[in-house]
Protein backbone atom coordinates (compact mmCIF):
# COMPACT_ATOMS: atom_id res chain seq x y z
CA UNK A 1 0.00 0.00 0.00
CA UNK A 2 2.65 2.36 0.98
CA UNK A 3 4.11 1.55 -2.35
CA UNK A 4 1.23 2.33 -4.33
CA UNK A 5 0.94 6.01 -2.53
CA UNK A 6 4.67 6.64 -3.40
CA UNK A 7 3.97 5.67 -6.89
CA UNK A 8 0.88 7.70 -7.56
CA UNK A 9 2.75 10.67 -5.80
CA UNK A 10 5.81 10.56 -7.69
CA UNK A 11 3.25 10.19 -10.68
CA UNK A 12 1.11 13.25 -9.95
CA UNK A 13 4.95 15.42 -9.08
CA UNK A 14 5.84 14.27 -12.45
CA UNK A 15 2.56 15.12 -14.44
CA UNK A 16 2.33 18.96 -12.43
CA UNK A 17 6.03 19.06 -13.92
CA UNK A 18 5.34 18.45 -17.58
CA UNK A 19 2.49 20.32 -18.07
CA UNK A 20 3.02 23.32 -16.24
CA UNK A 21 6.87 24.01 -16.67
CA UNK A 22 8.27 23.95 -19.99
CA UNK A 23 10.45 20.91 -20.36
CA UNK A 24 10.22 19.76 -23.72
CA UNK A 25 10.58 21.60 -27.02
CA UNK A 26 8.66 21.57 -30.11
CA UNK A 27 10.88 19.11 -31.74
CA UNK A 28 10.35 16.65 -28.59
CA UNK A 29 6.68 16.85 -28.51
CA UNK A 30 6.07 16.63 -32.53
CA UNK A 31 8.03 13.23 -32.22
CA UNK A 32 5.17 11.60 -29.61
CA UNK A 33 3.47 8.37 -30.57
CA UNK A 34 0.46 9.13 -31.42
CA UNK A 35 0.07 9.25 -34.89
CA UNK A 36 -2.23 12.14 -36.61
CA UNK A 37 -4.67 10.65 -39.15
CA UNK A 38 -6.14 13.62 -41.04
CA UNK A 39 -7.32 17.23 -40.72
CA UNK A 40 -5.75 20.47 -39.95
CA UNK A 41 -3.21 21.28 -37.87
CA UNK A 42 -4.19 23.78 -35.88
CA UNK A 43 -7.48 23.63 -33.64
CA UNK A 44 -10.26 25.96 -33.13
CA UNK A 45 -11.25 27.38 -29.87
CA UNK A 46 -14.27 25.82 -30.50
CA UNK A 47 -13.99 22.54 -31.09
CA UNK A 48 -13.60 19.92 -28.89
CA UNK A 49 -11.11 16.72 -28.25
CA UNK A 50 -13.01 13.97 -27.08
CA UNK A 51 -10.42 11.46 -25.96
CA UNK A 52 -11.64 7.42 -26.50
CA UNK A 53 -10.29 4.64 -25.14
CA UNK A 54 -10.02 1.35 -26.69
CA UNK A 55 -9.94 -2.12 -25.49
CA UNK A 56 -9.61 -5.07 -27.75
CA UNK A 57 -12.16 -7.57 -28.30
CA UNK A 58 -16.05 -6.51 -26.84
CA UNK A 59 -14.55 -3.21 -25.16
CA UNK A 60 -14.06 -1.58 -28.76
CA UNK A 61 -17.24 -3.31 -30.11
CA UNK A 62 -19.31 -1.74 -27.53
CA UNK A 63 -17.27 1.76 -27.81
CA UNK A 64 -17.74 1.88 -31.45
CA UNK A 65 -21.49 1.24 -31.26
CA UNK A 66 -21.84 3.91 -28.26
CA UNK A 67 -19.93 6.15 -30.38
CA UNK A 68 -22.99 6.17 -32.69
CA UNK A 69 -24.67 8.59 -29.97
CA UNK A 70 -21.75 11.06 -29.81
CA UNK A 71 -21.99 14.43 -31.11
CA UNK A 72 -19.37 14.60 -33.38
CA UNK A 73 -20.62 18.35 -34.53
CA UNK A 74 -19.19 19.01 -31.08
CA UNK A 75 -16.41 16.95 -30.27
CA UNK A 76 -14.81 17.09 -33.72
CA UNK A 77 -11.61 16.25 -32.75
CA UNK A 78 -11.14 12.69 -31.33
CA UNK A 79 -8.06 11.29 -29.61
CA UNK A 80 -8.17 7.30 -29.84
CA UNK A 81 -6.53 5.71 -27.39
CA UNK A 82 -5.12 2.09 -27.61
CA UNK A 83 -2.86 -0.40 -27.01
CA UNK A 84 0.31 -0.67 -28.78
CA UNK A 85 -0.61 -4.65 -30.20
CA UNK A 86 -4.38 -3.69 -30.75
CA UNK A 87 -4.54 -4.23 -34.44
CA UNK A 88 -8.85 -5.00 -34.27
CA UNK A 89 -9.37 -1.43 -32.11
CA UNK A 90 -7.45 0.09 -35.39
CA UNK A 91 -9.00 -1.65 -37.87
CA UNK A 92 -12.21 -0.60 -36.08
CA UNK A 93 -11.02 3.11 -35.88
CA UNK A 94 -10.38 3.31 -39.67
CA UNK A 95 -14.11 2.14 -40.72
CA UNK A 96 -15.80 4.75 -37.93
CA UNK A 97 -13.37 7.33 -39.37
CA UNK A 98 -13.97 7.01 -43.23
CA UNK A 99 -17.20 7.76 -42.83
CA UNK A 100 -16.69 11.30 -41.32
CA UNK A 101 -16.18 14.55 -42.99
CA UNK A 102 -11.97 14.43 -43.57
CA UNK A 103 -12.47 18.30 -44.34
CA UNK A 104 -14.37 19.59 -40.64
CA UNK A 105 -13.33 16.91 -38.27
CA UNK A 106 -9.99 15.11 -37.39
CA UNK A 107 -8.79 12.53 -35.57
CA UNK A 108 -5.76 11.43 -33.36
CA UNK A 109 -4.48 7.45 -32.70
CA UNK A 110 -2.11 7.41 -29.47
CA UNK A 111 -0.36 4.04 -28.81
CA UNK A 112 0.35 2.94 -25.48
CA UNK A 113 1.82 -0.11 -23.50
CA UNK A 114 -0.70 -1.99 -22.01
CA UNK A 115 -1.46 -1.42 -18.09
CA UNK A 116 -1.38 -5.26 -17.64
CA UNK A 117 -1.14 -8.23 -19.93
CA UNK A 118 -3.19 -11.12 -19.36
CA UNK A 119 -1.35 -13.46 -17.15
CA UNK A 120 1.04 -10.64 -16.57
CA UNK A 121 2.26 -11.55 -12.56
CA UNK A 122 0.92 -8.82 -10.36
CA UNK A 123 4.60 -8.28 -9.00
CA UNK A 124 5.69 -6.52 -12.21
CA UNK A 125 2.14 -4.94 -13.01
CA UNK A 126 3.25 -1.21 -11.35
CA UNK A 127 6.14 -0.97 -13.74
CA UNK A 128 3.67 -1.48 -16.49
CA UNK A 129 1.40 0.72 -14.90
CA UNK A 130 3.64 3.43 -15.26
CA UNK A 131 5.29 2.93 -18.24
CA UNK A 132 1.34 3.13 -19.52
CA UNK A 133 1.19 6.63 -17.36
CA UNK A 134 3.87 8.07 -18.93
CA UNK A 135 2.75 7.87 -22.67
CA UNK A 136 -0.79 8.65 -21.57
CA UNK A 137 0.65 12.02 -19.71
CA UNK A 138 2.09 12.68 -23.25
CA UNK A 139 -0.84 12.25 -24.97
CA UNK A 140 -2.82 14.35 -22.58
CA UNK A 141 -0.23 16.98 -22.90
CA UNK A 142 -0.32 17.08 -26.75
CA UNK A 143 -4.01 16.93 -27.84
CA UNK A 144 -5.96 18.31 -24.07
CA UNK A 145 -8.96 16.51 -24.43
CA UNK A 146 -11.85 18.49 -22.74
CA UNK A 147 -13.83 14.83 -21.72
CA UNK A 148 -12.79 11.38 -21.49
CA UNK A 149 -15.64 8.25 -22.91
CA UNK A 150 -14.16 4.87 -21.75
CA UNK A 151 -16.11 1.15 -21.12
CA UNK A 152 -13.76 -0.67 -18.92
CA UNK A 153 -10.11 -2.08 -20.99
CA UNK A 154 -7.66 -1.54 -18.07
CA UNK A 155 -5.84 1.58 -19.97
CA UNK A 156 -9.43 3.24 -19.13
CA UNK A 157 -8.03 3.32 -15.48
CA UNK A 158 -4.80 5.08 -16.43
CA UNK A 159 -6.13 7.47 -18.74
CA UNK A 160 -9.11 8.78 -16.09
CA UNK A 161 -5.92 8.61 -13.14
CA UNK A 162 -4.14 11.20 -15.42
CA UNK A 163 -7.37 13.12 -16.14
CA UNK A 164 -8.39 13.30 -12.47
CA UNK A 165 -4.50 14.24 -11.05
CA UNK A 166 -4.61 17.27 -13.81
CA UNK A 167 -8.12 18.17 -12.11
CA UNK A 168 -6.65 18.36 -8.45
CA UNK A 169 -3.39 19.99 -9.65
CA UNK A 170 -5.57 22.51 -11.19
CA UNK A 171 -3.97 22.04 -14.65
CA UNK A 172 -7.35 21.01 -16.61
CA UNK A 173 -10.85 19.83 -15.94
CA UNK A 174 -11.47 17.09 -17.94
CA UNK A 175 -15.14 15.50 -17.14
CA UNK A 176 -15.07 11.67 -16.95
CA UNK A 177 -17.73 9.72 -18.76
CA UNK A 178 -17.90 6.00 -17.83
CA UNK A 179 -19.86 3.47 -19.45
CA UNK A 180 -20.23 -0.32 -18.12
CA UNK A 181 -19.96 -2.96 -20.21
CA UNK A 182 -23.26 -4.47 -20.88
CA UNK A 183 -22.11 -8.27 -20.09
CA UNK A 184 -21.95 -6.40 -15.97
CA UNK A 185 -25.17 -7.46 -14.98
CA UNK A 186 -24.34 -7.37 -10.82
CA UNK A 187 -21.19 -6.60 -10.31
CA UNK A 188 -18.92 -4.03 -11.35
CA UNK A 189 -15.97 -4.76 -13.16
CA UNK A 190 -12.42 -4.26 -11.48
CA UNK A 191 -11.92 -1.50 -14.09
CA UNK A 192 -15.33 -0.43 -12.99
CA UNK A 193 -14.35 -0.11 -9.17
CA UNK A 194 -11.93 1.93 -9.79
CA UNK A 195 -13.33 4.55 -12.11
CA UNK A 196 -16.20 4.22 -10.21
CA UNK A 197 -14.17 6.81 -7.55
CA UNK A 198 -13.01 8.91 -10.75
CA UNK A 199 -15.94 9.43 -12.52
CA UNK A 200 -18.28 12.61 -13.17
CA UNK A 201 -20.71 10.12 -15.03
CA UNK A 202 -21.00 6.47 -13.94
CA UNK A 203 -23.26 4.30 -16.30
CA UNK A 204 -24.65 1.12 -15.83
CA UNK A 205 -26.93 -1.01 -18.04
CA UNK A 206 -28.77 -2.78 -15.50
CA UNK A 207 -30.74 -1.97 -12.82
CA UNK A 208 -29.56 -4.70 -10.16
CA UNK A 209 -25.67 -2.97 -9.69
CA UNK A 210 -27.70 0.36 -8.60
CA UNK A 211 -28.54 -1.66 -5.43
CA UNK A 212 -24.45 -1.56 -4.37
CA UNK A 213 -23.54 1.88 -6.42
CA UNK A 214 -26.06 4.24 -6.00
CA UNK A 215 -24.47 7.08 -7.73
CA UNK A 216 -23.85 5.32 -11.06
CA UNK A 217 -26.93 6.02 -13.74
CA UNK A 218 -29.15 3.25 -14.70
CA UNK A 219 -29.83 3.79 -18.89
CA UNK A 220 -31.10 0.38 -20.68
CA UNK A 221 -29.72 -0.76 -24.40
CA UNK A 222 -27.33 1.79 -25.09
CA UNK A 223 -25.29 -1.17 -26.74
Amino acid sequence: MILLFAIVGAAALALRLFLVLPIFSRRQRSSLDARKKRGKAVCSPLQKTLCIVLGSGGHTAEMVRLLSGVDFDRYSRRLYVVGDIDIISLDQIGMLESRRDAEKEEYFVGRVPRSRRVGQPWLTTPLSILLCFGKVVQLMYQYSPDAVLCNGPGNCVVVCMVATIARVLGIKRIPIIYVESFARVNTLSLSGKIVYLLADRFIVQWPDILQRYSRAEYVPNLV
